[in-house]
């Protein structure tokens, strides 16, 4: 009998990137400074949603321009070929061989949301929030988050502190728990 040997591809960091890869909650923020391994858990728990879900797993990575996410193609790519993933250029797409799918795509204005309406997805990846003035792209976006095979749908979201869209990030997210960790609900208008 020959003994088969594994590695391993990626595992989560103990800390905030296991705490993301295990979360179950609807919308998850994962804040730090740059450098502290945030994409990094985004690439993991699409990973590791795809290992479960099979090609019910559709996620999609945003950033505010395409070369904004060439390091984090990049990266997957280091880590997705590993696995067997395949990487269509022209559609900016990895698909993994059991079918999961995970994209890159810009989303500059608040109008370019609407370009997604009608299409669905199990997990979306907005790098960079603090990037967008106002969450009206995020919130319009949500409206995509669904699936009708069961699988649990989330908005996951990272940033560092600064930019246009600092203080309607800190005020979501941030100020009603300052240590983080904490379930937080959100009450919608009708």
């Amino acid at each position: 009998m020959t003994e088969r040997k594994e590695s391993v591809v990626w595992q989560p960091q103990p800390g905030p990137q296991q705490i993301l890869i295990n979360c179950p909650i609807a919308e998850i923020f994962f804040g730090g400074s740059r450098g502290g391994g945030k994409t990094d858990g985004m690439i993991g728990k699409n990973a590791v949603k795809a290992g479960i879900y099979g090609k019910y797993q559709k996620g999609i990575f945003f950033r505010k321009e395409l070369p904004q996410l060439e390091a984090a193609i990049e990266r997957t790519r280091d880590i997705y070929g590993l696995l067997g993933w395949n990487w269509a250029e022209q559609k900016k797409t990895f698909t993994a061989p059991n079918g999961a799918t995970l994209k890159f795509r810009p989303l500059e204005k608040d109008v370019d949301a609407e370009k997604y309406q009608g299409m669905d997805f199990t997990d979306i990846y907005m790098e960079e929030m603090t990037n967008y003035a106002s969450p009206k792209p995020i919130n319009r976006l949500r409206a995509t988050l669904r699936s009708a095979h069961g699988i649990p749908c989330q908005l996951h979201g990272t940033g560092n502190p600064g930019g246009p869209g600092h203080h309607w990030v800190k005020a979501r997210y941030i100020d009603p728990n300052p240590a983080g960790y904490e379930i937080l609900t959100e009450r919608l208008k009708n």
